[in-house]
């Protein structure tokens, strides 16, 4: 009967460290989500960013050729 109760008691102990192996396990892997999404979200904020400074860019590129444009109409009409 010690026998039984010795190892009800080792079974109990393994599934209790089992359990708490298991669920650091489950808490890493939501936090890797978590990571991944937040990883995610920054890549499109940046995504968002690089298409706001290339149309930037654009825009003051065509704003320069007008210039140069204007510039060079006035020449031909002072000659």
């Amino acid at each position: 009967m010690k026998e039984l109760l010795i190892d009800f008691t080792m079974v109990g102990l393994l599934l209790f460290c089992m359990n708490g192996l298991l669920n650091n396990h489950y808490i890493q892997n939501e936090m890797v989500s978590k990571n991944i999404v937040a990883f995610e979200q920054n890549v499109q904020k940046q995504k968002e960013v690089l298409l706001l400074l290339n149309k930037m860019y654009k825009n003051k590129k065509k704003l320069i050729q007008m210039k140069v444009s204007m510039i060079i109409k006035k020449i031909i009409h002072f000659l």
